[in-house]
């Protein structure tokens, strides 16, 4: 369970001050990019199974070796890079699986801050949309839907942003869209989207809270919270986070003197009950803050001093739930991998489908240490309102079943008339902690794994008889006549 590193580029690859930007398109494969001195973006690439290789996606003098950049993969096919011009015009290179890298002008020369921050996200597979600072520290939003051409408009005006800061954003469901940037006074500013409504905002963190030239972060972990990090202006690190129902809430998770002031700070979720944070110390360590379901926040240094550029991004992605890898340049101008593997847990997935217009997906994580994650989705694509349940089944080699369910609630077409909207989608997820997971664990990771999706008025024998189906097909799968023991997790 050890972090591992790397180096991905030697010395004088990058620029001291460049960001880094990177997308997982599919479980098997990560893609990195970066500036160079010479302006040149570079590109690397790599295949499960095959070791990373290296391009030029555009060419020297293209990239401001200060700017932004940022990419998306918006379908399992296609990956879009955006980067600001050294003529502070925003760049945009795209890449569909069968094809090459093609590119275009996105906003001409002098739209954008040559040392501001760029961020893009997908929220649905249609659609892309893109912010950056401009050169006069207004904020631009451009956004794409498939079948159309690219649209743009002020988000915020001149002199809200920080030429020299940064923009995050992120998208906690298909129906909304939340952009983080730090403002020309060291505030940290929000504003946020909701289908059907307009681009509304309001002030974070007061004047001074953040360094106008240090990096800010986002993640949303699950649907109905989000989580931001930003560099304070004392080379703090602080972390507000937000629960639906609840206001935004505030606290320091690195205290003063830990981070430049002039380096960026990344993050993800790879699990719906963790998150980690990576930001560069100011003697050019790297520091690593992870938080688990159920535990309070810890860190330690993943790099130590003088490993980064105290002027650098960071990017990280996690390919697959059980691992993480992050990217940042090195204190030479190399571009330095960190990467990790869980050994301790184990991963279940599968989708589920139903003869009525309704299908959804299940995954399961476990560990050895006993906790364990359940999430499940569920989709109407009919009609009719429809009451659901979906069942898992882990089953061990020596007949131990650990059973996870959840009933819930999706609405058809009925439900948004005559001029509503249905909410077609109901996530779940549920953590928690069973010391019979590391009883078993080796059982475990040669573990057999079903789910199944039932209308739930369709169910003869109710949801106890649905578990209970269940539980004989995972037996008959593996040849058993019958479960020694059954240990229900979630019901």
């Amino acid at each position: 369970m050890s972090w591992n590193r790397f180096t991905l580029a030697s010395a004088d690859s990058a620029s001291l001050s460049s960001r880094v930007a990177a997308v997982s398109r599919i479980d098997g494969s990560m893609e990195v990019w970066w500036v160079a001195p010479d302006g040149s973006v570079q590109g690397a690439y790599w295949y499960e199974g095959s070791p990373w290789r290296r391009y030029e996606l555009a060419p020297a003098g293209s990239a401001s070796a200060n700017g932004g950049i940022a990419a998306v993969s918006r379908v399992p096919g296609s990956m879009e890079v955006f980067f600001v011009g050294a003529n502070g015009s925003v760049q945009d290179r795209f890449w569909y699986e069968g094809s090459t890298w093609q590119g275009f002008e996105l906003a001409p020369a002098g739209s954008a801050s040559t040392t501001g921050g760029i961020a893009a996200v997908s929220r649905i597979p249609g659609s892309m949309e893109v912010w950056y600072v401009g050169g006069n520290g207004s904020v631009q939003d451009h956004f794409w839907y498939d079948g159309s051409t690219w649209q743009r408009f002020e988000l915020a005006p001149a002199g809200s942003a920080s030429i020299t800061g940064s923009v995050a954003a992120v998208s906690r469901i298909p129906g909304s869209m939340e952009v983080f940037f730090t403002g020309g006074n060291g505030s940290v500013q929000d504003r946020f989207w909701y289908e059907g409504s307009t681009w509304q905002g309001f002030e974070l963190a007061p004047a001074g809270s953040a360094s106008t030239t240090g990096g800010i972060a986002a993640v949303s972990r699950i649907p109905g919270s989000m989580e931001v990090w930003y560099v304070g202006g004392n080379g703090s690190v602080q972390d507000h986070f937000w629960y639906e129902g609840s206001t935004w809430q505030r606290f320091e998770l690195a205290p003063p003197g830990s981070a430049s002031t002039h380096s960026g700070v990344t993050a993800v979720s790879r699990i719906p009950g963790s998150m980690e944070v990576w930001y560069v110390g100011g003697n050019g360590s790297v520091q690593d803050r992870f938080w688990y379901e159920g535990s309070t926040w810890q860190g330690f240094e993943l790099a130590p001093a003088g490993s980064a550029s105290v002027t650098t991004g960071l990017a990280a992605v996690s390919r697959v739930p059980g691992s993480m890898e992050v990217w940042f340049t090195g204190g030479d101008a190399s571009v330095q991998d960190h990467f990790w593997y869980d050994t301790s847990s184990k991963n279940f997935d599968q989708d589920v489908t139903t003869d009525i217009a309704i299908g959804g997906s299940v995954h399961v994580v476990m560990r050895q240490d006993g906790f364990f994650s359940f999430s499940t989705h569920a989709h109407d694509s009919g009609f009719d309102n429809i009451d659901y349940t979906i069942s898992a089944a882990v089953l061990t080699p020596d007949g131990h079943v650990f059973t996870f369910q959840h009933s819930g609630h999706t609405e058809g077409t009925v439900a948004g008339l005559p001029f509503g909207t249905p909410d077609r989608n109901d996530d779940f997820t549920f953590v928690g902690n069973n010391p019979e997971i590391t009883a078993r664990w080796d059982g475990i990771l040669n573990g057999t794994f079903k789910a199944s999706l039932d209308a739930t008025d369709t169910l003869a024998a109710g949801v106890t008889g649905a578990l209970g189906d269940l539980v004989k097909a995972v037996l008959a799968a593996a040849g058993k006549a019958a479960a020694d023991a059954v240990v229900k997790l979630v019901s």
